[in-house]
């Protein structure tokens, strides 16, 4: 077992694969997360500096006994899709028209040896021509959503509040209330993929109403 890889997807199966005709129920553990904070249009160069910033620090950590660093528990790891929570200023539905008042926290899940001192040595190995502020930025924190109900959306971002309004039928039907943040699961690069070919899962944590 320990020769093989950490890859939170096979783990949990099922919180990276959602219908996209039929909201589910799932039941999320806590997660360990490499997180970086932000604000405004999830189209605009600050997210996406903070998306490249996530995968370069995660394949620095993986690589790092590759330059002959050993953590303490290290395992081989799949980088993870990005994820991202979503919320409004002062507390506010989340509308996303209203892009400067859009608060995000966007993350990667890794395996429980990745400390903020480990995130603190592998910056010191990324070479100066791929760092940037956003590096300085990356801290790990924790994440545990519980109950929450969860839908496939293929396509643009902005047409996710489809699939968002889905959710929100269904919950009304079920009599649950959202609990968190809104949470959009990228299963390929954001700012990579073309926007047709988007596939994401929109998780909503609930609690019963």
């Amino acid at each position: 077992m320990e020769s093989e890889k950490f890859d939170i997807s096979k783990i949990y199966p099922s919180l990276y694969f959602a219908s996209k005709d039929k909201p589910t129920i799932v039941e999320v553990p806590l997660m360990r997360v490499l997180a970086i904070n932000g604000e405004g249009d999830p189209q605009g160069p600050r997210f996406k500096d903070s998306v490249a910033a996530l995968y370069s620090m995660a394949h620095a950590i993986k690589f790092l006994p590759r330059k002959n660093i050993n953590p303490e528990g290290y395992i081989d790891f799949n980088v993870a899709a990005v994820e991202v929570m979503w919320s409004m200023k002062n507390g506010a539905k989340l509308d996303t028209s209203q892009k400067d008042n859009i608060l995000w926290e966007a993350f990667i899940v890794v395996p429980g040896f990745i400390t903020q001192n480990i995130v603190n040595i592998a910056r010191s190995q990324i070479p100066e021509t791929q760092a940037s502020e956003r590096h300085a930025e990356l801290h790990i924190a924790s994440l545990q959503e519980k109950t929450s109900v969860q839908v496939l959306h293929t396509g643009l971002l902005k047409n996710e509040q489809k699939a968002t309004d889905k959710l929100n039928a269904f919950l009304d039907k079920k009599g649950f209330k959202p609990a968190l943040r809104l949470h959009s699961i990228y299963l390929s690069d954001p700012t990579r993929t073309k926007t047709g070919r988007l596939r994401t899962i929109i998780r909503q944590p609930i609690t019963k109403d």
